[in-house]
């Protein structure tokens, strides 16, 4: 691109579009990642031919010859969260890349890590095996600074959680 397209494309304002299509050059698709990744989680985003570099797409779809690249942009939520399951209070963290979770989840210095953690646009899931060795499956909503949602034990026991940022 030249310095006059290239000038338009990043003074120009596309932050309320809840889809975004690319057929640019890898380089400005990077270029654009971190406006992209502010944008309102669940913006879908297109691209033909060229990818994010390490931001992993959730789809990849070819058709004669050529490839297609999918992503909603994720919920931001890296960071420690208050989590509040019924009468539990726990700690919860994150690390985020992109959509992909690690973290842990506990109670002062008993922690126990994550499993199966994602982000997908504003919807989280996340897994983890309590004291008590039952394992609680999480699904829910990111809205900003607070999440819920609901939970099941493989114990049969379920409710609903909510978390706020710390």
């Amino acid at each position: 691109m030249n310095r006059i397209t290239d000038h338009i494309l990043f003074a120009t304002n596309f932050s309320d579009a809840t889809v975004i299509t690319l057929y640019l050059l890898p380089a400005l698709n990077l270029k654009l990642r971190p406006t992209i990744l502010q944008m309102k989680p669940g913006t879908r985003v297109v691209s033909h031919s060229f990818t994010m570099d390490d931001w992993e797409p959730d789809e990849v779809s070819s058709m004669d010859g050529r490839r297609a690249y999918f992503w909603l942009v994720p919920a931001n939520v890296n960071g420690g969260w208050a989590l509040e399951n019924g009468g539990d209070k726990l700690e919860l963290v994150f690390e985020q890349r992109f959509q992909k979770l690690e973290g842990s989840v506990g109670l002062g210095h008993t922690q126990g890590g994550l499993r199966d953690a994602r982000v997908r646009g504003a919807a989280i899931s996340f897994s983890y095996v309590g004291n008590d060795g039952i394992k609680r499956d999480y699904a829910g909503r990111v809205n900003g600074s607070k999440m819920e949602g609901t939970y099941k034990g493989d114990n049969g026991s379920e409710g609903r959680w909510s978390a706020t940022k710390k």
